[in-house]
């Protein structure tokens, strides 16, 4: 394992320092004397038609360090609306530094009589921090949706299963439309339902600020996406959506969506509608896998802790094979600009879902030597209910102050019955009620104090109400009694004030903070019968801070230098209520951080960073007796106030060059952490019983990652190689054993092929490998090793006419190689010329096969995982746009 980092390590080493030819620096000015932002070639005398190397010219001055040697060296200028200039060099020498000052001259201009051009557009053009990709030359007939054709973008990473966006490794702040942020960190609602023929360019924005007062003085680093429109989507403009079918079982099967788009001066609105019973979430939440969303992941500080959980298993197939919905949502955003001063932003949500699955779950425990099974086939039936209204209000109080204003309100309720068969023997029904109320409000004020300083102040207010009622028939702790039931609700409110003074100099910017905030959340638990209270928990847990941090961006050269730091004054209470017991802890928090950046030319990067925290535990691991939370298992804690401390390190390589068409990153991660919360497990055929315990011991993981992708222009072909290596070390307790060292180790590969044939016929493959071994000391290795493989075959025999026909190839164990499974799908399309309709015929899962089986493992068992899916069914669509 430690040569296995020792080469990796290496080979990001040799990738990043390797030496470099000659340095090329000067200047490009018009023949009036004034700056210019243009392009530089760089390409070897004998191959004109390849370019090896380029540079971007901005506000007239440049440098570039080649990265590669030249026997003569060509360099071409250009810059829009001027003729091109070039040189060339005769036998350049190494580590020689050349220097030149270009003056072009600008093209005359004629009146000519109109001429039409037909031809390709470029895939992207780069101006300052901004490139747009064309969105025209990444399709290939098969996307309806623009999250499709974002997911094909060079240096553009999308995560399925949550629809966060990643542009050079860092997650994006929003999506806007045409430069208005309609959706905030929602941005799902935009990618899921615009449709790709509404948009021309998708722009990817370093240095993004949503605040124009802040533009220039705040950390740059934020990067965003914008959605171009078509030129003509003003107005009104959408498309309606109707698709009806039927299911292998006779069910009627529908997918019915529309989408309006309303635009004026002082207006700006999405809006859309659907329903579907195929497995499609158009929405951005998930209720089938229960993942958070980009929103959520940013406000879950904000939420109270749901103690009785949704679900109990993620599937690895794709949602639209395994979720068996019935889905109906309905959403609204628009900008209202009221006056040049005021504008006001409203987002509304309605969600209405009912998911039904049938999952089999077999666990094969080997503990202390000791060898048994368990079985439990669950019939779940989830039907989750949302409301949900945002209203964002921003008042220019002058032309150098901002005042903001944001309010939300949800409510979501979800029911939940199940039936489990239990060990094949004994059945159980469940009902679970779910009810969530947030409330969100914050303030924030900016004042720009000149042109390289600012001030903010915000007030920011939460509350977060989530009662749970889980009961379950018979009882499981008494033969007399009809039904045991839990109830359990926890609170939180929070409230924290701050004040920000945010500055820039000519290289470098600081931001400094000061604030403090008070975190409330109470809980009360209840779980009873008829014949008796069987366990009880009252709890108050109060959190206050005093704070201060801060960070210092020097910027020199190459090099950009992050160090930041955050002090806190921590204070901690606990009141066991039923107990009279108190703790309280009192702590002063130093936190530093430092984090790297080298450029190492114009498409690559090299970034580290590294820091110290010490974290608070969270409130689910505050209450003292047990709580029922499914068929098998209770939970308890012995609470600790103890701080978890815990360090990370980072290193990062990352090349976009989109003028090669080739990308490649790297990424090292490192963490440990001291003092957490252990699990005792007490495990038998028909219970489980978890206390969770502090120790101050620690955990550990790495996480290797890597992926590059290049373009073959003799195959015309992109290939893409993705790895992520997984190891993580931790402690626990199972059955009375003593505290054991486990070891969890994953491994994920896949091999991504694509052609780009200028032919009617195209193909796409993509191979994936994934390998698990867990292990506890003195224990043998609960190991599973599982391959997939998804292959295409998109046929374009006219523009009118489109086909796609696809498989999937599943083997979940290597070891069981009768347990496979192969999906086909077909899609046939017709597009008029005039794209005002269209209509395709849909086939999915030809070869109907009825459920998924799925291996896991873990450090004491291995977990057979296996759920019904989406039968067979035809699909016949119609589209219309407007």
């Amino acid at each position: 394992m430690i040569r296995l980092k020792c080469i990796i390590c290496l080979f990001i080493f040799i990738i990043c320092f390797k030496s470099y030819s000659q340095t090329i620096k000067g200047t490009v000015y018009s023949e009036d004397n004034k700056p210019l932002t243009a392009s530089i070639l760089f390409k070897e005398y004998s191959n004109l038609q390849s370019v090896k190397d380029f540079a971007i010219v901005r506000n007239g001055i440049f440098q570039k360090k080649l990265k590669q040697d030249y026997e003569k060296l060509f360099i071409e200028v250009k810059a829009e609306g001027y003729y091109k200039q070039t040189l060339t060099i005769d036998k350049p020498k190494k580590e020689k530094s050349y220097s030149f000052d270009f003056v072009l001259i600008k093209m005359q201009e004629y009146e000519l009589e109109e001429v039409v051009v037909v031809g390709k557009k470029r895939r992207f053009e780069v101006k300052e921090d901004t490139i747009s990709f064309n969105v025209s030359r990444y399709v290939d007939g098969s996307e309806r949706k623009i999250e499709e054709v974002i997911s094909k973008l060079p240096g553009v990473e999308l995560n399925e299963q949550t629809g966060e966006i990643k542009y050079k490794g860092k997650s994006i702040e929003t999506v806007t439309l045409d430069g208005d942020n309609l959706f905030g960190f929602n941005y799902t609602l935009g990618t899921k339902n615009i449709n790709v023929d509404m948009v021309e360019q998708i722009e990817a924005i370093d240095n993004y600020a949503e605040n124009p007062l802040l533009k220039g003085i705040e950390q740059g680093g934020k990067v965003s996406l914008n959605l171009k429109l078509k030129k003509g989507k003003v107005d009104v403009s959408g498309n309606l959506d109707f698709g009806s079918g039927w299911f292998d079982d006779g069910d009627q099967a529908f997918n019915l969506s529309s989408n309006i788009l309303g635009i004026t001066k002082t207006y700006k609105s999405f809006a859309t509608l659907s329903y579907n019973n195929v497995g499609v979430n158009q929405t951005p939440f998930d209720y089938f896998g229960f993942s958070f969303n980009v929103e959520q992941q940013k406000e879950q500080n904000y939420f109270a802790e749901k103690i009785v959980p949704e679900t109990r298993f993620s599937n690895l197939l794709e949602d639209r094979r395994a979720n068996i919905n019935n889905q109906f949502f309905g959403n609204y955003n628009a900008i209202f600009k009221l006056n040049p001063k005021l504008s006001v932003k409203t987002n509304l949500y309605y969600l209405q879902d009912r998911i039904s699955t049938n999952q089999l779950f077999q666990n094969d425990f080997k503990i202390n030597n000791d060898f048994f099974t368990t079985t439990d086939n669950t019939f779940i039936t989830k039907k989750p209910q949302q409301y949900r209204g945002d209203v964002e209000v921003k008042y220019n109080t002058s032309k150098t102050s901002l005042l903001e204003y944001n309010l939300r309100l949800r409510q979501e309720n979800i029911e939940t019955p199940t039936t489990v068969i239990q060990n094949q023997t004994d059945e159980f029904s469940s009902f679970l009620n779910t009810e969530d109320f947030y409330f969100k409000q914050d303030l924030l004020w900016t004042k720009k104090l000149s042109d390289k300083k600012a001030l903010q102040v915000s007030l920011f207010h939460s509350f977060n109400d989530l009662p749970q009622t889980f009961s379950i028939t018979p009882s499981l702790f008494d033969e007399d009694a009809l039904m045991d039931t839990q109830d359990s609700e926890f609170k939180r409110t929070f409230l924290e004030g701050k004040a920000t003074y945010l500055g820039s100099g000519k290289r470098d910017k600081y931001t400094f903070t000061l604030g403090a905030n008070l975190n409330y959340s109470p809980f009360l638990s209840r779980l009873y019968n008829s014949e008796e209270i069987i366990s009880e928990n009252n709890f108050d847990y109060t959190q206050n801070n005093i704070f201060n941090t801060g960070v210092y961006n020097f910027n020199r050269g190459k090099w950009q230098i992050s160090p930041s730091y955050s002090l806190r004054v921590l204070n901690q209470n606990l009141e066991q209520n039923l107990q009279n017991n108190e703790q309280s802890q009192n702590d002063f928090i130093i936190e530093p951080a430092l984090n790297l950046k080298y450029k190492l030319n114009s498409v690559s990067f090299l970034s580290g960073n590294l820091g110290y925290n010490q974290n608070t535990n969270a409130e689910q691991f505050f209450f003292l007796n047990q709580v029922l939370i499914n068929n098998r298992t209770t939970i308890s804690n012995l609470p600790s106030l103890e701080l978890q401390i815990s360090q990370r390190y980072s290193l990062l390589y990352f090349n976009n060059d989109l003028y090669n068409q080739f990308q490649l990153n790297a990424n090292v991660n490192y963490q440990k952490s001291t003092g957490n919360f252990f699990t005792n497990q007490n495990i038998t055929a028909t219970t489980t019983q978890i206390e969770y315990f502090f120790l101050p011991q620690d955990n550990s993981s790495w996480n290797i990652n890597m992926q590059v992708s290049k373009y073959i222009p003799f195959i015309e072909s992109t290939l893409k190689l993705t790895s992520n290596y997984i190891l993580s070390n931790f402690r626990n307790i199972v059955n009375n054993s003593d505290l054991r060292q486990n070891e969890n180790q994953f491994l994920s590969n896949s091999f991504f092929w694509k052609t780009a044939f200028e032919i009617p016929v195209n193909f796409e493959n993509t191979f994936s490998y994934r390998y698990s071994n867990s292990k506890s000391e003195n224990q043998l290795a609960f190991i599973n090793k599982s391959w997939q493989n998804t292959f295409k075959i998109i046929l374009k025999p006219n523009r009118k006419w489109f086909v796609i026909l696809s498989s999937d190839y599943y083997l979940p164990n290597t070891k069981q190689s009768d347990e496979q499974f192969f999906f086909l799908d077909a899609t046939l399309r017709h597009r008029p010329k005039s794209k005002k309709w269209g209509a395709s015929f849909t086939m999915r899962n030809i070869t109907n096969e009825n459920n998924f089986e799925q291996v896991q493992t873990s450090d004491i068992s291995t977990t057979i995982f296996r759920s019904n899916l989406l039968p067979r069914y035809f699909l016949l669509n119609l589209s219309w746009n407007f």
